[in-house]
């Protein structure tokens, strides 16, 4: 192409190169910290992981909310307490159980629906 550097071709060229080295610079950095924050929710996600088993370990009950359909899950042995206990759903705040025997609940065992690792269905 027969281009210096002093004419003006030559230093559009020259810019446009010292932009691309920029560019590269920026995305080789963005590149860094993408990795260090893929490893850091690799990491949460092996917490999670240890958590979930550990809470797998105790019998829980599954309820639904029958106003607005909401998944629930309580300890079994609420069913054992001496005082009265109501359960009432997060999203609405309807009672959805309360271990006096006035409601009627099927028991069902987290551990017997889900292997660990499984997600639950929201």
């Amino acid at each position: 192409m027969n281009i210096t550097g002093g004419s003006p071709q030559g230093k559009i060229i020259s810019g446009i190169l010292n932009v691309l080295n920029e560019i590269a610079d920026e995305i080789s950095g963005i590149q860094t910290k993408f990795d260090e924050m893929q490893e850091y929710i690799e990491s949460v996600d092996d917490d999670l992981l240890d958590l979930e088993e550990s809470v797998l370990d105790d019998d829980y009950m599954e309820l639904e909310c029958r106003n607005c359909g909401e998944q629930l899950y309580i300890e079994s042995d609420i069913m054992d307490d001496e005082d009265v206990i109501e359960v009432t759903c997060p999203r609405c705040n309807e009672v959805i159980f309360i271990n006096d025997g006035s409601f009627d609940h099927e028991h069902i065992s987290v551990d017997e629906e889900f292997e660990v690792g499984e997600s639950r269905p929201s």
